[in-house]
């Protein structure tokens, strides 16, 4: 009886290591097992978007060496058309629709969602200083009030509606447009970002519907190095008029000088709200250009 006793108070704590020891290889194991899994599943989507960046390069190539010297105004606008009707897909990996609301007013050409956008959402969970500034708002909040639960601070402004100066806590509107020139009411995106001492700071969404005044600003934009620090740009594009002529060399060459600043168009939908149509296209699209070198030129 006594060896029996001696034999069980000796083999307790040997059994206790045994099971200590089993433990810790069975959690090593799984973190093993999960940092493995983690890495292929990033080494399959890093191939996925490199097959799909392969296949962009000649749309990227098409905008980049554009002779625009041999164009002509109707050559250009069914150039224009053809490639913002194909965004590219190796750019961004996750793009979510955000904002908007049903119209189903008697008096529209159609009933269908209008006033959302989309956003490539790579780099708004990286922990990076969110700001949004958003142009046109008239009474649609939604895209605003929602970009701001992932930590963004939004600059809003609209001269044609009256709103409190503050919507929350992390929203800021102001009743001023944005143009070209500087006017009481109407500003550049320079000095936009110069009173709200972002010069120097990086603008993850630009969102711009200033209905068609956006073919004035974007030469501005362009040439005042505003869109330098800018991420993404979602723009929607008014062409009806542009039609009259046509006058479409301008637009692209206004593309042309996105891309050479690194912008990609990744998102392209048509408004099917109004669905305007001239010469069989449809002159009034949402678009959203994202800078190239974000994420993807890191592995």
């Amino acid at each position: 009886i006594n060896i029996g006793a001696q034999m069980k108070f000796v083999n307790l704590p040997l059994l206790f290591s045994v099971f200590i020891v089993s433990l810790v290889y069975i959690f090593y194991w799984r973190g093993e097992m999960i940092i493995e899994s983690k890495n292929k599943g990033q080494e399959s989507t890093q191939q996925v978007m490199d097959l799909f960046r392969q296949r962009d390069q000649h749309l990227v190539d098409d905008v980049l060496n554009m002779d625009l010297t041999n164009l002509t105004e109707v050559d250009a606008m069914y150039k224009f058309y053809k490639l913002t009707s194909l965004p590219l897909q190796g750019v961004c990996r996750v793009l979510k629709r955000i904002g908007g609301h049903w119209l189903d007013w008697p008096t529209l050409n159609a009933h269908a969602i209008d006033g959302d956008k989309f956003v490539c959402m790579d780099t708004f969970v990286d922990g990076s200083e969110c700001l949004v500034y958003s142009f046109g708002i008239a009474n649609d909040w939604t895209f605003e009030d929602f970009i701001v639960k992932f930590g963004c601070s939004v600059f809003a402004y609209d001269p044609t509606v009256n709103f409190p100066s503050k919507r929350g806590n992390h929203i800021h509107f102001e009743k001023k447009g944005l143009a070209e020139f500087f006017s009481s009411n109407m500003n550049t995106l320079h000095n936009f970002q110069k009173h709200n001492g972002h010069l120097e700071k990086t603008i993850k969404y630009l969102k711009i519907d200033i209905e068609s005044h956006e073919l004035e600003g974007l030469p501005e934009w362009l040439s005042s190095g505003a869109l330098e620090a800018v991420e993404q740009l979602a723009m929607e594009i008014h062409l009806t008029k542009l039609h009259e002529g046509p006058k479409f060399k301008g637009l692209v060459s206004i593309l042309q000088e996105l891309y050479k600043l690194n912008f990609r168009l990744i998102s392209y939908q048509v408004n099917l709200v109004a669905r305007t149509m001239r010469d069989k296209h449809y002159t009034l699209m949402e678009v959203v250009f994202m800078k190239d070198t974000v994420w993807n030129h890191e592995r």
